[in-house]
This record gives C-alpha cells, structure tokens and sequence, in this order.
C-alpha cells in the first residue's frame, strides 16, 4: 500500500500514519519529479482547504497517474468539506485516474483567520476522532466501496469558494508579520511545502507570493514569532501524533 498525503500541521500525517503503507509527501514527489505510483493498493489524504482542494494537490493530481487495484481517498477537514470530495472525482478522472472509496473526517480546523485553536481543542471529544478514523481504516482495509456523494449545493459551493480562494491566496503573504520573539531558526522555512519563506540580512524571514495557505510556518514556528495581522488566535496547533521532524521530512524541499 502506498498512501500519497499533504500536511501542514499534522492531521493528514496522522491519518496516512495509522495504516500499514508507504508514506508519500506530495511536496517531495513534486521535488523528486515521480508522477506514477503504483501498487496493489493507493490513497490519498489530503486537507480540505477553503471547502475544496489545496493548490499544490490539485497540481500533482492534474499529472500523477495511478495504477492500482483498490484506490481510496480521505478529506479531513474541520469546519465543512462542502463539496470537496466531488472536486476530488473530477479532478482524478480528467487525469485518467479514479477511487472506488471516499470518505471525509471531521478533525481540528487550525485556520487562524477564521477558527480559534482553544475552542477547537475543546471540542475533541465530541467530534470523535479516534472512533471515526477506525471505522475508516476497518473499511479501507476490508476493500470497502464507497461513492462520494456530496449534494449539488455542496459542489456548487466548492466550485466557486475555490475560485474565490485563489484570487484572495494573491493577499496572504501580506498578512504575515514576525515579531522580536523570532529566534532565526529557520523552521518556517524547511516546513513550507512551495519554499515561499526565505531569510532576509537580518535572518528574519520573509514571505513571498506563492503561498499555500497552509500556515505550516505559524503553527510550527517554536517562539510564536510569526503572526497574522488578522488571527482568532494565540495558540497553535500541530497534531499531537505527529513531530515536528516528520512534517519537515515532509515539506523541507530545499530550494
């Protein structure tokens, strides 16, 4: 089994990490230039992003082919997936690919402009988590077939959130600021998956214009240094399954 997986603070790692596979980061295959994964059995997880499909998956997908027998797809997500499931059917069948499973699992929503990260860490427990993610493996593992079957509603609204996202994604790096705590470590640098962070004379960095969203570099930064001029909150996030090694072994793509 081979599971293909975008992360930026965690949750999906943490998905991709509970089944017996091969770990494959996006970022790195795109770095590697691999476009053909096969096996007997190929996921992909990924983390609904602005209820559709973050930027950097939807490009890998748009050329990767997959050969496998049995092809099955988790979106986690932490508000609404919307329609992000159907976005995902057509987006592997205009590259000659298609899943037999999609499901979506409800997990943390760590997006700092519209969630508060304390009010979300409150409501572990009642989203169930652990108990959903097992019936999904239970059933992944069991070759279950599962159709996406998301409402037209739902991907009408996908459709156009994701053209909205992408014309408001022009205005991110500029809601980054970095404030005296930065202790120059550079690790917002090696967690960004598209190596839009570089460091400035000072060795502070600096934000350029191809940014994902992700905010891998907020919530992974150790001081708390970098903010948004626009954030719900202090706290940051990285799932408690994941390291913050494991999510530069995933992102760090050196350029």
């Amino acid at each position: 089994m081979k599971i293909l997986y975008f992360t930026g603070t965690g949750n999906c790692l943490s998905v991709a990490k509970r089944f017996d596979a091969e770990l494959l980061s996006v970022p790195q295959m795109i770095k590697n230039n691999i476009y053909e994964i096969e096996d007997e059995v190929v996921g992909i997880v990924y983390p609904v992003y602005a209820i559709s499909i973050p930027g950097i998956v939807r490009k890998y997908l748009l050329q990767c082919k997959i050969k496998a027998n049995y092809v099955f797809v988790i979106a986690t997500y932490g508000c609404v997936d919307c329609g992000s499931l159907h976005e995902m059917k057509k987006l592997l069948e205009a590259n000659g690919n298609k899943a037999d499973y999609y499901t979506s699992l409800l997990m943390i929503d760590n997006y700092l402009p519209f969630f508060d990260i304390v009010t979300q860490l409150a409501k572990l427990k009642e989203k169930n988590i652990e108990n959903n993610l097992n019936k999904i493996v239970e059933e992944i593992n069991a070759r279950t077939t599962k159709e996406e079957n998301c409402r037209w509603f739902n991907n009408l609204v996908s459709s156009i959130g994701h053209k909205v996202v992408k014309q408001i994604e022009k205005y991110t790096p500029k809601m980054f600021y970095v404030n005296d705590e930065c202790v120059f470590c550079g690790v917002c640098k090696k967690v960004c998956p598209v190596s839009n962070i570089t460091q400035d004379g000072t060795n502070k960095p600096v934000f350029g214009n191809n940014c994902e969203s992700c905010l891998a570099c907020i919530h992974n930064c150790p001081k708390n240094a970098i903010q948004m001029k626009i954030q719900r909150s202090e706290k940051r996030f990285r799932n408690s399954n994941v390291s913050l090694n494991e999510i530069i072994e995933s992102n760090n793509i050196g350029v």
